[in-house]
């Protein structure tokens, strides 16, 4: 795992959430992160998505504290979610018809660029079609 990694939805969900079928594979590579001192990378729009991912009431205090914590970690750095960001993700998501990314991937993968970061704390094969590394899937 490289000095710094992108953290996407998909891994913080299963980092939290004991009965995601990825739950144990995040708390390895929780581990790894921890062991390796790797910074961490993700957006506002990735928070947006966890917190809506997370907002039935029955998971609301479980959003709520991951959220806290993701703010409050030194180790995790949460890019904004500009305007200039936003049209250029939307720019992506325009020019890619034939994929089935989400906005909120596109925006992950701008700012992964931006950042020269090649791996990311995810699921998703979204991630390995646009080039990147999906660590939770290997």
């Amino acid at each position: 795992m490289r000095n710094r990694v992108f953290l996407d939805t998909a891994y913080a969900i299963a980092l939290s959430a004991s009965n995601d079928s990825l739950h144990e594979k995040a708390k390895q590579l929780a581990l790894e992160v921890k062991s390796q001192q790797v910074r961490l990378v993700t957006t506002r729009a990735v928070m947006l998505e966890v917190g809506n991912a997370l907002g039935k009431q029955r998971y609301r205090a479980t959003a709520i504290a991951l959220l806290r914590l993701m703010e409050k970690d030194p180790t995790i750095e949460i890019v904004p979610l500009s305007e200039d960001l936003f049209v250029r993700a939307y720019n992506l998501y325009s020019q890619r018809p034939d994929k089935e990314w989400g906005l909120i991937d596109c925006v992950s993968f701008i700012v992964m660029e931006d950042n020269d970061l090649i791996e990311a704390l995810t699921s998703d094969d979204h991630f390995q079609q646009a080039g990147f590394q999906a660590l939770m899937r290997s």
